[in-house]
């Protein structure tokens, strides 16, 4: 009774051992003799970008092909793409399988300047903000990146993630793992040395200045200084650690200690743009603080304090979870004439004429976008202007005409 069972799987065995010498050694399709392959391959082209800087280099490693019969699927490429070469250009990808069927994508990419600011986003990112401008744009956005996942100022257990550890992530120094590139300073420094157990800090994090040894610590730097909008005091807790707006890395940084206090709660403004520039003083590096209350930080992150500016007035609108709705604005004295600048803790900060020139002045750099990715890949959101710089004058428009939106929390 078992013999027959036995010669049906031994004959099963040898067919489809002579399907597969067959097609695979001898190019013959035997199935199609008995049912006919109508089908071409299948090529996927999804994971190659559409555009590539100038002088860089194209990847093309990530085409997979496919068939519904034949074991291998290759294809082929005609054509190449020169980055030497500004423009539109065009490859073809072709695979035939046994029987014949073809399969043709043609793939257009252009070739250009800078860097490929969307790099990194993943597909179907940014589809709800896709044709929008103004408001509309601001609250898509806002949509999109909300409800990330949130981590503690600092938390007591050293082996959970805290903003410490994003930023020992975020702003490390790319030659050097141990260190931490600071942000006012562009200075590197070791990751040991920040500004938590002062008493236990390295030999290493000590220098000599005139005849005393000094502590060099990094610390927690706000761009949107907290006391502007008060988001120190979000009643969200986690073990007495303020969060929201307070803990998002997208507008912390590593810096040098008293760089930080220097820069205070200070506007961000030109201080050598004639218009009230009294008062100027170098603090080191290219930072100057000027007029009554007002901070220029180094040429090489104007740019980079702009965009994390503009993320934050489109990441907290006041809605649940946020308690502040963060703006910008050009007079910041107008909104509180009474007040000291010092001690105006409306949610607002300036000036948006001189972010909105700084965006430009200062385009989105590959620091930028790693950190960008980095801040991503713990929060699970990312900064738009970053990814998509075009969107800031959609939304706020030009540094001759800035547009202006109200905060609900004023």
């Amino acid at each position: 009774m078992k013999k027959p069972k036995s010669i049906i799987g031994l004959l099963i065995v040898f067919i489809g051992a002579a399907f597969y010498v067959s097609q695979t050694f001898l190019g013959i399709d035997l199935l199609g003799f008995i049912i006919p392959d109508t089908e071409a391959p299948t090529i996927d082209v999804s994971s190659l970008p559409e555009t590539v800087t100038l002088n860089g280099t194209y990847d093309l490693s990530g085409i997979t092909c496919d068939d519904n019969r034949d074991f291998d699927c290759e294809f082929v490429i005609e054509g190449t793409i020169d980055t030497t070469t500004l423009g539109e250009q065009t490859i073809t990808i072709r695979a035939v399988d046994i029987a014949g069927n073809i399969e043709e994508i043609v793939v257009t990419v252009d070739v250009v300047e800078g860097l490929v600011t969307t790099i990194y986003v993943p597909d179907g990112y940014y589809d709800d903000a896709s044709g929008l401008s103004g408001e509309l744009l601001k609250n898509a956005l806002n949509d999109i990146i909300t409800n990330h996942t949130e981590y503690p100022y600092t938390d007591s257990d050293p082996e959970d993630i805290d903003v410490w550890k994003m930023l020992r992530a975020a702003d490390e120094d790319p030659d050097n793992a141990d260190n931490v590139i600071m942000f006012y300073s562009g200075f590197s420094w070791y990751k040991e040395c920040q500004d938590t157990s002062t008493q236990y800090l390295p030999d290493y994090c000590y220098q000599t200045e005139g005849t005393e040894e000094i502590q060099v610590e990094w610390n927690r730097e706000h761009i949107w200084s907290k006391s502007h909008g008060d988001f120190d005091e979000d009643p969200d807790m986690y073990l007495g650690y303020s969060m929201g707006a307070h803990n998002d890395a997208h507008h912390l940084v590593a810096a040098e200690r008293r760089m930080n206090s220097t820069k205070n709660n200070r506007f961000f403004d030109d201080c050598h743009d004639g218009i009230d520039d009294t008062d100027v003083e170098d603090v080191g590096f290219g930072n100057y603080t000027c007029g009554e209350w007002f901070f220029e930080p180094r040429d090489e992150v104007k740019g980079d304090v702009a965009r994390m500016l503009f993320y934050m007035a489109t990441r907290y609108e006041g809605e649940d979870g946020d308690f502040v709705d963060l703006e910008l604005a050009v007079d910041i004295k107008s909104l509180a004439p009474e007040l000291h600048l010092k001690d105006n803790h409306l949610p607002y900060y300036s000036n948006l004429a001189t972010l909105l020139r700084w965006h430009l002045e200062d385009p989105v750099d590959e620091w930028e976008l790693e950190r960008n990715e980095t801040v991503y890949s713990f929060q699970g959101n990312r900064n738009p202007f970053i990814d998509h710089p075009e969107y800031v004058e959609l939304i706020w428009g030009t540094a001759d005409n800035p547009i202006l939106y109200t905060s609900i929390s004023d």
